[in-house]
């Protein structure tokens, strides 16, 4: 078990997430041209999410943060089923495609103390480091940094692998996502991505839960939880846009309208 030193993240990781050139430490923040970062004064984890960057108010970030909204309250209601919580097959499948090595990026982490693929890997030579927009449980058991996949934190070439967990479905911009993802992994690095596809007609559910039904869709939004769901074909041509190659893809059925679609990608 790795100790609370372990998973403090070397300062010289860091970039501004906006101009991804080097942080100055300025007392007590992290600052550069763009603006200034702190810790989390309780546990100590970076806030890197950018303040008062125009990008950020246009409305399709309004309908994320009503989405984002949503998921808290799904995770909050029915954690088993919309977090990887507990020994599960699906995350246990994932964890074996991806053969975990080195430093791993884990983009949009979620908000348990430890998703499933973390918390049982066994390989000790496995360093873990989660990034998420919700500060979630804390004290993680692995190095956090509170952020967006869109705007990473972290400078060029820096991880043997990148990972997104049933997370890039989540993205405003799943390609802004995958682009950054590729910028901050080594070359000879792999970016392994777990999408929940699920057919336009599958069937809605016989009965709903009480909290499920208070939901609300915004505003271009495909359902209460994402803005727009992908499938194989949305999710080849974004690996396309960002240049970058699909060395395996396994499907594992969930049911005749769903299934687990897993990616190796490399640049």
């Amino acid at each position: 078990m790795m100790g609370r030193r372990d998973l403090v993240i070397p300062l010289d990781w860091f970039v501004c997430p906006v101009l991804k050139k080097p942080l100055t430490l300025k007392g007590a923040c992290l600052v550069s041209p763009a603006g200034s970062y702190e810790r989390n004064q309780t546990y100590g984890f970076w806030n890197f999410i950018p303040k008062d960057l125009r990008d950020l108010q246009r409305q399709e970030w309004k309908t994320w943060e009503i989405l984002q909204q949503n998921s808290v309250v799904s995770y909050r209601a029915d954690p088993r089923n919309n977090l990887g919580v507990g020994k599960r097959q699906d995350f246990d499948e994932f964890s074996t495609f991806c053969h975990f090595s080195g430093i791993v990026l884990d983009v949009g982490v979620g908000p348990q103390k430890a998703p499933s693929h973390i918390r049982y890997c066994k390989r000790p030579d496995v360093h873990f480091v989660g990034i998420d927009p919700l500060v979630g449980i804390q004290p993680r058991i692995f190095s956090f940094v509170q952020g967006l996949g869109e705007y990473l934190p972290f400078r060029a070439d820096l991880f043997d692998q990148v990972i997104f967990a049933t997370a890039l479905d989540h993205f405003i911009d799943p390609l802004a996502a995958l682009l950054e993802a590729k910028r901050v992994v080594k070359n000879e690095g792999t970016i392994c991505v777990w999408i929940g596809e699920k057919d336009r007609n599958a069937p809605k559910p016989s009965r709903s839960h009480k909290w499920y039904e208070k939901l609300f869709v915004p505003q271009g939004a495909d359902d209460p939880f994402h803005y727009k769901r992908l499938n194989a074909q949305s999710f080849a041509a974004y690996a396309v846009e960002a240049g970058l190659s699909v060395e395996n893809h396994l499907a594992f059925p969930v049911d005749r309208w769903r299934r687990n679609l897993f990616y190796r990608l490399s640049k």
